[in-house]
Order: C-alpha cells, then sequence, then structure tokens
C-alpha cells in the first residue's frame, strides 16, 4: 500500500529540492520517515504540524502498526492523537491524555488559522472587493467552524463544512462557490490546495 514519505536528497544536482513528500521517492532521495520526523518536518520545510501529523499516521498504518514503534515514537504519536484510545491508554493515563490534548487542539487551531489567512490572501487577490465581501460573508461561520473545530465537510464530520460549500455540495448545491458569478475551478482547487497544506 503507497502512503507518503518524507525523502531527503543526498545527490549532487544543486538544483534539486532537499526534501520531497512522495509515495514512491525520486532517485537519489533517501526515505528518513517515521513518527519524530513527520513532526519536525515543520521545522525545515514548508509544512505544518496537521501535514505532518496526517504524514506520521501514515507511516505508522504501513509500518507494522502502534505496536512497531519504539517506546519514544510511541510517546510521540500518543501526545500527538495519531493512534486511538486503546494504544493511548497503553502509555499515558487519562489525565495525561487530556494534557497531551489541550496541547493538541490549540496546535491544530493555530494550523488551520494559518492555512485560512493564506486562502483568504490567495482568493482576495483574485477578485474584486465586492466579490471578496461576498465570499467572506458566505464563509463567516463555516471558517470559524473550520479553524476552531476542524469541521470540513458533511462525509467526514457529519456536519456542513467549509469543503462542502466550495464544492458546491451537500446543503450548497444551490448556493455554494460553484453559484458564484466569479466562481473558476482554478481558485476552488488554489483554495483548497492551502487548505490540505499542498501548496
Amino acid at each position: 500500500m503507497s502512503y507518503l514519505k518524507i525523502g531527503k536528497y543526498y545527490g549532487s544536482d544543486e538544483t534539486k529540492s532537499t526534501y520531497q513528500f512522495k509515495n514512491t521517492l525520486d532517485t537519489d532521495y533517501a526515505d528518513i520517515s517515521d513518527v519524530y520526523m513527520w513532526f519536525e518536518v515543520e521545522n525545515f520545510t514548508d509544512v505544518d504540524y496537521l501535514y505532518g501529523r496526517l504524514g506520521a499516521i501514515g507511516f505508522i498504518n504501513n509500518n507494522g502498526g502502534f505496536s512497531a514503534l519504539t517506546e519514544t515514537h510511541k510517546e510521540i504519536a500518543i501526545q500527538n492523537f495519531c493512534v486511538g484510545q486503546s494504544d493511548r491508554g497503553t502509555i499515558y493515563t487519562s489525565s495525561e491524555q487530556e494534557f497531551y490534548w489541550s496541547k493538541f487542539i490549540k496546535k491544530s487551531e493555530i494550523c488551520r488559522d494559518g492555512r485560512w489567512d493564506r486562502a483568504k490572501s490567495y482568493i482576495s487577490f483574485r477578485l474584486t472587493s465586492s466579490e471578496g465581501s461576498d465570499l467572506s460573508v458566505d464563509t463567516l461561520i463555516l471558517n470559524e467552524k473550520y479553524i476552531k473545530y476542524g469541521i470540513e465537510d458533511l462525509s467526514t464530520d457529519g456536519i456542513d463544512g467549509l469543503y462542502d460549500w466550495l464544492n458546491g455540495v451537500s446543503s450548497f448545491s444551490q448556493n455554494g462557490f460553484p453559484s458564484k458569478t466569479y466562481y473558476n475551478e482554478i481558485y476552488k482547487n488554489g483554495i483548497i490546495s492551502i487548505l490540505n497544506c499542498e501548496q
């Protein structure tokens, strides 16, 4: 099964990026993925905490699961809620988990807020003032749900979210982003790419 890996370049071509994130790494890129590295990548690349967490979950699920991790990596996985309750309970008490949960919530919110700020900047640059105002009004509650609570879409969260509005689905099939006169699929994909930390 394919999953995202962290590759570090060890070749001689100085034009190559030092790091890459791919399912199959290019030649001269060594796989340096592990739980620790996924939480370090935000310190030396343009990706953020939630991107790293998703990478760590993929690494765990595709490399033998929680039981195959070292003790240090198990602790990192638990502290960042990459594994379920039964695994978390093998090392940390409920009160310890609650302590890490509050940190996780805070880091996640900061990350989503940064993503939304970048998405707003991207789209507002491309729209007129009145179009930007219209978009702001339409997404005011949705972006707060996204930033504060991580609500993205109906299929994932059971509540209509920002992604539903962007795609014009669920309760937004008639009045989502695609219904706007200023809608452009490139704009939609650009926003989603930023929200997914793909650019």
